[in-house]
């Protein structure tokens, strides 16, 4: 039982952010020059001392279903930087 919550209190404890989901994907938009049709966004703890960041994807959608653009950026979830964009198709 303690082991669990441990456990439990480590994981809630690494989802400390400054930066809400929300405003993550506003910096994230600020990084592509359209309109996306879909977004996502994961969280995801990085580095060896699981350093929070927000995984934001941005793609428009063709009238074929297939996927046209895709980017995604990696928004540092204390300050807010932008760590890293991927651009794709």
């Amino acid at each position: 039982m303690l082991l669990l919550a441990l456990l439990a209190a480590r994981t809630c404890a690494s989802r400390d952010t400054e930066v809400s989901q929300e405003e993550a994907v506003e910096i994230a938009r600020e990084e592509i020059d359209y309109e996306p049709d879909r977004v996502g966004v994961r969280f995801l703890p990085r580095g060896v001392q699981s350093r929070p960041s927000w995984a934001v994807s941005l793609a428009t959608v063709g009238a074929d279903g297939e996927l046209t653009r895709v980017t995604v950026v990696v928004v540092d979830g204390r300050s807010g930087d932008v760590l890293e964009v991927r651009r794709g198709r």
